[in-house]
């Protein structure tokens, strides 16, 4: 049968605030017993396809079912409309940080973004009788991933204080996989000096190195030259800021 007329289309908050005011039904005890199985119309109604049975249509059953789907769908479109949403204002909240930061000579690294809300008048005293304003959070860390060989390569052209501005190093030696082998070499050549005992102990090491970006960062790229500014771009990605609501 034809409806008169279309229901209005809800948004997914409107349907998951809907739905999510039904109250379950009870569930049947698992441990029931299956005797008078063939009255049960989920029972009686089956039908098997291999290993899947699907069951006949129960009304104790049928609007929880039908509750839970219809909750899924509208769990998984607002998920993708959030999904929208929250890039929208990542995107904005960073764009604002960087014009805030460059006008004020800043380093601010959270950024709320003001909404405003309808709410009970309550005594009517308020500043703003029936609204509320609340704010989303857009939190940019300082923190960046860094491909090191890139950053490594451009090190002389960088120079030492704008590499020391813009990055942070750290290099240690760990043991390669044979040194015991190594060790046992060099144990029985406890003469060994100078040149040659730096050779023997290079094998017995690997250099690891290890680069991050400094908090300062963001502002220093900006001194250096347009060529390796260009290659830092892609070597050196800031993380993607988060929301707080």
């Amino acid at each position: 049968m034809s409806e008169t007329s279309a229901a209005p289309k809800l948004s997914a908050l409107d349907k998951i605030k809907a739905l999510s005011g039904k109250r379950p039904a009870s569930g049947a005890d698992p441990g029931e017993s299956l005797t008078g199985s063939l009255g049960d119309p989920a029972i009686a109604n089956a039908k098997r396809n291999k290993n899947t049975v699907t069951l006949g249509a129960d009304p104790a059953i049928e609007e929880d079912a039908k509750t839970c789907a219809a909750l899924k769908e509208a769990l998984d479109t607002a998920t993708a409309q959030f999904k929208v949403f929250q890039s929208k204002l990542r995107d904005y909240g960073a764009g604002k940080r960087l014009v805030y930061n460059e006008a004020f000579k800043a380093n601010i690294t959270t950024v709320q973004v003001p909404f405003t809300i309808q709410v009970a008048d309550g005594d009517g005293m308020a500043a703003t009788p029936g609204r509320e304003q609340k704010v989303v959070q857009v939190v940019c860390t300082n923190k960046s991933a860094v491909t090191v060989d890139t950053v490594l390569a451009l090190e002389n052209d960088m120079g030492e204080k704008l590499f020391g501005r813009l990055f942070e190093k750290d290099e240690s030696k760990v043991l390669k996989p044979n040194a015991e082998d190594l060790i046992r070499e060099l144990l029985g050549e406890l003469g060994i000096e100078g040149e040659e005992l730096n050779s023997a102990m290079d094998r017995l090491f690997d250099t690891i190195v290890k680069i991050k970006a400094t908090k300062g960062y963001e502002n220093e790229i900006k001194e250096a030259p347009e060529a390796v500014r260009q290659i830092l771009d892609q070597a050196v990605v800031r993380q993607q800021p988060g929301l707080k609501f």
